[in-house]
């Protein structure tokens, strides 16, 4: 069996589980009871629970039946040993089901390899490697609970990492249908008349990172959010855009700039009237999408006269799918297997 694992960042299932759940994303400190009651409002407003593993679970599945069914690689990835070849697992960073259960659920399988996707197409070390230590930390762990693992004997097995995807063919497509589809929001008017947005998660600069070789700008995650929007405007045409960022977190110092919201009041002050606001940094719906975008970006640009519009997530949408598919195919396709 190969084992795919999916990770996402995780949500709260309920109004009671909030606190838990911001506890672990502040590393322990509990919010005080102002943050607390600021975001189960923000909960509350887009149905008190966010759809992130309703979705990730929908995209699991997917692909599960998907690479099962589309199985010409099995005669080079299948043990003699086993008839199966591909199930798909989901982890979550800070709530349930978390990455370590999962793994754990894997190891006890025996599977005979472990490809793990982040379902987030850009890489930071902030970020994206956040879950690949979460992951090494959980083996780390499991090790001796399960001996075979340190040696890669009988019930051992290798983790490879898919670390970005943000430029692969069929998700830039993926995108660029859905800005098409949003396009038509604005029915008569020009193209050329309406901004178009590129929101990502807005990330902290650590002060000591800020520049030099190893520091922040060496990262790759804005680099690669700009090739992903130039992949984009090949399949959409010229358009007119912007990069900005979102969602920024609690804790104090320098993060990511410009923020939508600066972008927002400029389009305004400059005289623009219609924006077009695309999540790319983003692939599933859940409170960055639900309430960030479609509800405080929504009211802000109204307040300022402009007549604003989000893409569709990709979510578990077949373009997406047939995106994940391909990649998760490609890295099984360069692993060794015994």
């Amino acid at each position: 069996m190969i084992a795919i694992l999916l990770l996402a960042f995780g949500c709260p299932d309920s109004i009671e589980s909030i606190e838990p759940f911001i506890t672990n994303v502040m590393g322990g400190r509990k919010p005080s009871p102002n943050q607390l009651q600021k975001i189960k409002e923000r909960y509350l407003m887009i149905g008190g629970h966010s759809p992130l593993l309703d979705i990730t679970r929908r995209q699991a599945e997917a692909l599960e039946k998907r690479l099962n069914e589309t199985n010409e690689l099995t005669p080079k990835l299948l043990n003699s040993k086993t008839q199966e070849l591909f199930r798909v697992f989901i982890g979550m960073r800070y709530w349930h089901p978390f990455i370590k259960d999962t793994l754990k659920e894997i190891v006890s399988l025996k599977a005979e390899r472990v490809v793990v996707l982040v379902m987030a197409p850009h890489y930071s070390k902030i970020s994206t490697g956040g879950y690949i230590n979460t992951v090494n930390e959980a083996m780390a762990e499991l090790t001796p609970l399960f001996p075979p693992l340190s040696k890669g004997g009988e019930g051992g097995f290798d983790i490879s990492f898919i670390n970005n995807w943000h430029t692969h063919p069929l998700f830039l497509e993926a995108v660029a249908e859905k800005i098409n589809k949003g396009f038509s929001y604005f029915k008569d008017i020009n193209k050329k008349e309406i901004q178009v947005i590129f929101s990502a998660h807005s990330l902290p600069i650590p002060p000591l990172e800020k520049g030099g070789e190893g520091g922040f700008r060496d990262d790759p995650y804005a680099k690669q959010l700009n090739e992903t929007i130039e992949g984009i405007i090949r399949h959409t045409g010229d358009i007119i855009w912007h990069l900005g960022f979102q969602s920024k977190g609690m804790s104090a110092g320098e993060w990511l700039e410009p923020t939508v919201d600066s972008i927002l009041e400029r389009l305004s002050k400059d005289g623009k009237k219609y924006v077009l606001i695309v999540p790319v940094g983003f692939v599933s719906d859940h409170i960055e999408t639900l309430y960030d975008i479609d509800i405080f970006y929504k009211e802000t640009a109204k307040s300022l006269g402009l007549i604003f519009h989000r893409t569709e997530s990709l979510n578990d949408s077949p373009k997406f799918i047939d995106a994940l598919i391909d990649i998760v195919k490609k890295q099984t396709a360069l692993s060794k297997f015994p």
